[in-house]
């Protein structure tokens, strides 16, 4: 079981210790680890020594000692409102992303060997110090040849091997959970381990950011007063990644100013609520994390979004379900959004639908009593997704996702303009994708991927059909179905049709006779069938046939 992770055994005992000093040794105790790995049993606290409140605050102290892994898994978390209690998301979000700086040689270092050539010689100015740092990487000021200010992204040294050594590790220790706690079976631990694995290999790889970055930017061509930073391809590489320097004013910064006139505030927020939904509704490729410090305000009202490094994907029937999810709450009709979670998460089989459409109308009762364009969407959508989650229902990351970035996106448009409704806003793109959900066009689209989906179940029906027969043939299994009241019927069933068989050879008998009669009387006295004696021959075969019917359908005693 923990092969994988006792390839790394010091890191392996310094995430176990850091677990245990901040109060979860108990934990570490009882998955068998200090047996194991020969820990001193004193580490082994007892869970009520600690305040059961301040579990959020000693999880995000052993994130942020564990390194840059663990905070950005503890950031994902922060994502998960649906699953994890508000207590913990409150501490979690509180992670500290700015860390110290590496130094300028390993940067200098890094850029030549990935751009294959010395940092003089590619960019005209290249700064020692660095604007930011963080957990993956951090930002150098740089200039092109030609003068043209830019940001340079380097990858801390190591950073992948750091990260997939904590990735075996943090996937060993959810399997050991799942298997000894009922609650880690319950948040499936390990599915949960398994999409954030994921997520943390796609953002320490620039190479991914680059891509999402030019995707971004054609996507938002349409709204002019967007900008998306330009990255430039032949200075980037999977550690490297180099883009236009974006000199605005920080949004973070600006919502803690006084309000100036320099910003059309109510149209700032506009664009941005108009751009983050035309991002998810129509191309299924959004910014996941629009916060404030991802955010630049670049004149009167434009806005730019900067680091995508995460982003969330809808593909078309996803972005159909979110929408009629939404449609259904602007309606509170607890039936409809009971539907329209179900097609948006895994569904346990022992769910008691009534009780969970009962619950979703005493939130819908009670958190909606006023006019929908004044609840917070995002925060609708999450209470409800909480609920499902009661019941083990476990929405798709993708919604879980989203819900997380129009709670955050709705929080800085609250800011600018109090009286804008992101749920309004979204009205007339619902509208329109509706509309274009029923074009023909769009209907053989859908048609399309729905066969593309089902064509490999339904090439393997054959294989699968020949397989079971075989087993079965080989086995020489047989299959008993026991129906209520079954032989009943198919006895009845069989009394039917042997007096009806009956009949008709009773009726067929007498005809046929009838027939040889009339023949004999008023038929050609020359014909050679009168000089034989038909009637007689036909009458025997006739009685003995009637007889053999006869005996054999009382025989089975079903007459």
């Amino acid at each position: 079981m923990l092969s994988k992770g006792f390839r790394h055994a010091n890191r392996y005992r310094k995430i176990v210790t850091t677990l245990a000093r901040y109060g979860f040794g108990y934990i570490i105790q009882e998955v068998g680890l200090f047996h194991i790995m020969s820990l001193p049993k004193r580490l082994a606290t007892n869970p009520g020594e600690f305040d059961s409140r301040s579990i959020g605050v000693r999880l995000r102290k052993v994130m942020e000692e564990l390194g840059p892994t663990f905070i950005k898994l503890g950031q994902m978390v922060s994502t998960r409102q649906d699953v994890f209690p508000p207590s913990i998301i409150r501490e979690i979000e509180k992670l500290q992303d700015d860390v110290a700086p590496f130094p300028y040689e390993d940067a200098k270092k890094q850029v030549e060997e990935d751009l294959d050539g010395p940092v003089d010689e590619l960019f005209a100015e290249f700064s020692i110090e660095p604007m930011a740092a963080a957990s993956i990487g951090q930002v150098h000021k740089a200039k092109l040849k030609d003068g043209t200010p830019v940001a340079v992204k380097v990858a801390r040294p190591n950073i992948k091997e750091v990260i997939e050594k904590d990735l075996d590790i943090i996937q060993d220790l959810a399997r050991l959970l799942t298997q000894r706690f009922s609650w880690a079976k319950y948040y499936r631990l390990e599915g949960i381990v398994e999409e954030f694995a994921s997520a943390i290999r796609e953002e320490s790889n620039y190479t991914q950011e680059r891509y999402n970055t030019g995707k971004m930017k054609k996507n938002m061509e349409v709204f002019p007063a967007v900008h998306i930073p330009n990255v430039y391809e032949e200075l980037s590489s999977r550690r490297v990644l180099t883009m236009e320097l974006i000199e605005g004013k920080k949004m973070s910064a600006f919502l803690n100013e006084e309000v100036t006139a320099e910003v059309d505030q109510s149209k700032l927020a506009r664009t941005l609520a108009d751009s983050f939904l035309h991002q998810v509704l129509f191309n299924g490729f959004f910014h996941s994390d629009p916060h404030p410090g991802n955010l630049y305000i670049l004149g009167k009202n434009q806005v730019a979004y900067i680091d995508c490094g995460q982003v969330g994907r809808l593909n078309r029937k996803m972005r159909n379900q979110f929408v009629d999810y939404v449609i259904a709450l602007t309606k509170r009709d607890p039936l409809l959004v009971t539907k329209a979670i179900f097609e948006m998460a895994y569904i346990p089989k022992n769910i008691d639908m009534e009780r969970f459409e009962d619950d979703v109308e005493y939130l819908l009762d009670k958190y909606y009593d006023q006019p929908f364009e004044r609840v917070r969407l995002g925060e609708a959508i999450n209470d409800i997704f909480s609920t499902a989650h009661r019941y083990q229902i476990f929405i798709y990351q993708e919604y879980t996702m989203l819900a997380k970035a129009i709670i955050t996106l709705e929080g800085v448009c609250e800011h600018l303009d109090p009286h804008l409704s992101i749920a309004q806003a979204a009205e007339p793109f619902g509208r329109q994708l509706a509309i274009e959900r029923y074009r023909p066009r769009a209907w053989f689209s859908d048609f399309k991927d729905e066969v593309k989906e089902q064509e490999e179940t339904f090439r393997s029906i054959p294989k699968e059909l020949q397989g079971a027969l075989k087993r079965l043939n080989e086995s020489h299994v047989g299959v008993e179905m026991m129906i209520p009241k079954m032989g009943l019927f198919l006895n009845k069933l069989d009394r039917i049709s042997n007096r009806i068989s009956f009949s008709i050879t009773l009726l067929s008998f007498s005809i046929i006779m009838v027939g040889l009669i009339i023949g004999s009387t008023f038929g050609d006295s020359s014909s050679i069938l009168v000089q034989l004696p038909v009637i007689e021959i036909s009458f025997i075969i006739a009685f003995f046939m009637f007889l053999g019917l006869f005996f054999a359908i009382f025989k089975n005693g079903r007459f």
